[in-house]
């Protein structure tokens, strides 16, 4: 059997030197992909301690970054270190504020584990934007420090601290950015991205409920922000339901005191507009309000359907 060539101790070395220099130059993901390297190279040469002391010389250099975390956790887990392990995980846990974010409340530990395996850690100035109203872009930001402005249309909607979520929109959406993100105190970001988000969510269903119930929250403010000229609707304590479709199926229209909100898939909705024939379609987070014409599912869709209460009885 072919035997697996010993990694030199110059070539480890070289490998531990290049990343640091790299990380001092700023250049921190040429730093990250070198300690990777490195640490690779020492499991495939079955040589798992000095896999560990690598991965903690670039926890050292990069700093206790998410990734980095979940490389030593998942290294002490398979050299049988399963003190350390724990130790590393529940420190990770406390300063990401693990059990305080419901998108990574549930999570268990593989999930997390791999989770953190993609998130970036982004450092925002004061006054530095985010991204802008309109911006295309689909990744997740949870806010680690400092303050950030969200502004919709140059008014502010909310200031989020320490804990708080925003940007989920555009990844559940795939659509432009509905507001503004602004930083107005210096902070740090977890950057989750979009594209390795949706695998993920495929691979653990505790992750893909976290995100949905996120989801469901996220767009019902949105509708709230969107009906501010119709007080009457509260759609957190109006009755809600979900219904579903098929593709081609005619949606009904209840009554006049029910709002239907699209959660996932697009409606078509054809009406008559001066005598003319209209069409419509209608993408999730959209509301579909009142108007004469009829309305169908143009794919598989699911709706948020909120009964206006009138009286009282759901409060």
């Amino acid at each position: 059997m072919k035997q697996t060539r010993p990694i030199k101790a110059k070539d480890w070395k070289s490998l531990l030197k290049q990343a640091r220099q790299a990380a001092l130059k700023g250049k921190t993901e040429k730093a990250y992909q070198l300690f990777d390297t490195c640490i690779k190279d020492c499991l495939s040469c079955r040589m798992p301690l000095k896999a560990i002391a690598a991965a903690k010389y670039a926890k050292t250099v990069l700093g206790p970054t998410p990734k980095i975390r979940a490389i030593l956790i998942r290294l002490f887990i398979s050299a049988g270190l399963h003190g350390d392990a724990q130790q590393e995980y529940d420190e990770c846990c406390r300063v990401l504020m693990k059990d305080s974010m419901a998108v990574l409340k549930e999570l268990h530990m593989e999930a997390f584990l791999d989770v953190l395996a993609i998130i970036d850690i982004v450092h925002a100035s004061t006054g530095q934007c985010i991204f802008k109203q309109n911006d295309p872009g689909q990744d997740i930001y949870i806010v680690l420090s400092g303050e950030f402005d969200i502004l919709r249309d140059g008014a502010t909607e909310s200031l989020l601290r320490a804990g708080a979520l925003f940007g989920e929109l555009g990844f559940f959406h795939h659509q432009r950015r509905s507001a503004t993100a602004r930083a107005t105190r210096d902070g740090e970001l977890m950057r989750i991205p979009a594209e390795k988000l949706h695998v993920l969510r495929e691979k653990h269903p505790c992750l893909k409920n976290a995100l949905e119930e996120i989801y469901d929250k996220r767009m019902l403010k949105k509708a709230s922000e969107d009906m501010r000229s119709h007080p009457v609707l509260d759609v957190y304590t109006d009755h809600l339901r979900h219904v579903s479709y098929a593709k081609g199926q005619v949606i009904p229209s209840d009554t006049t005191a029910d709002v239907t909100i699209i959660k996932h898939g697009v409606v078509e909705i054809n009406y008559d507009e001066k005598g003319v024939l209209r069409k419509r379609f209608l993408k999730p987070g959209s509301i579909i309000e009142r108007f004469s014409g009829t309305a169908k599912a143009n794919t598989d869709v699911e709706l948020v359907i909120a009964t206006i209460d009138l009286l009282g009885h759901y409060r």
